[in-house]
């Protein structure tokens, strides 16, 4: 039989026990919050900038499996990755839906971005824009330009258009993309001293990944994703 002493010892270090257990619980979530706020706050901000394809049309669940998205799932905690696509937009300031005039490209400039990738140029190669694509270059130039004189001086990085193979000829024509669009976004890239990841041989033997003939599905997405990941990983290396 436990004397009223022994028993009034052991409900007494057992309510401490308790206590201790239940304090260092919530130091331990404290201190985690802690540093999960810090790595977000010391995160790289990664900004894609592009058309429908950085958007992630024609996709399910685009916010999953859009490459920006599954860039951000490879590149894991330590990143930020924002998604600036916009459909049908040029890389061209003359053209029918110019990136210069929307508000994503406004928000990119002013996220504070790390590394920016650039990803325009297949609408560029429309009939209806055609004619301004001896602009294209010095467009090219003026955006790089524009991200890499921000107060965060970013890494940018241009990607050349993926294939196409849509045969209408007053569309996204890969004719034109390879001929004009690709070596000018080289051009410019040479002549900014910028990288680039030549994305147009990507999927040029995989049209089943590209439904509709343009937009690459989530599979074709994380093909770019990689490469992406692979350059930035490149770097770290060194």
């Amino acid at each position: 039989m436990e004397k009223s002493g022994d028993i009034f010892i052991s409900r007494h270090l057992h309510s401490f026990l308790d206590l201790m257990i239940d304090y260092m619980y919530k130091y331990l979530i404290c201190v985690f919050i802690f540093f999960l706020g810090n790595a977000k706050m010391y995160a790289q901000r990664v900004a894609c900038i592009g058309a429908s394809i950085t958007y992630g049309a024609t996709i399910p669940e685009r916010e999953k499996y859009a490459y920006p998205a599954q860039l951000g799932a490879l590149l894991g905690v330590g990143y930020e990755v924002f998604n600036y696509g916009v459909s049908g937009c040029t890389m061209l300031k003359k053209g029918n839906l110019s990136y210069w005039n929307t508000k994503e490209y406004l928000q990119a400039l002013s996220c504070s971005p790390d590394v920016v990738f650039i990803d325009l140029g297949g609408n560029d190669s429309k009939l209806i824009n055609r004619k301004y694509l001896n602009e294209f270059e010095a467009d090219c130039r003026a955006m790089i330009r524009s991200f890499r004189n921000l107060p965060s001086n970013p890494r940018v990085i241009l990607l050349t258009p993926i294939v196409s193979f849509v045969t209408d000829t007053t569309g996204i024509w890969n004719t034109v993309i390879a001929r004009d669009i690709v070596p000018m976004t080289k051009k410019a890239a040479s002549k900014e001293g910028v990288e680039i990841i030549d994305m147009h041989p990507l999927l040029e033997d995989r049209p089943d990944l590209l439904k509709d003939k343009i937009h690459p599905n989530a599979e074709g997405a994380k093909m770019m994703a990689n490469k992406m990941y692979d350059l930035l990983m490149q770097e770290k290396e060194k």
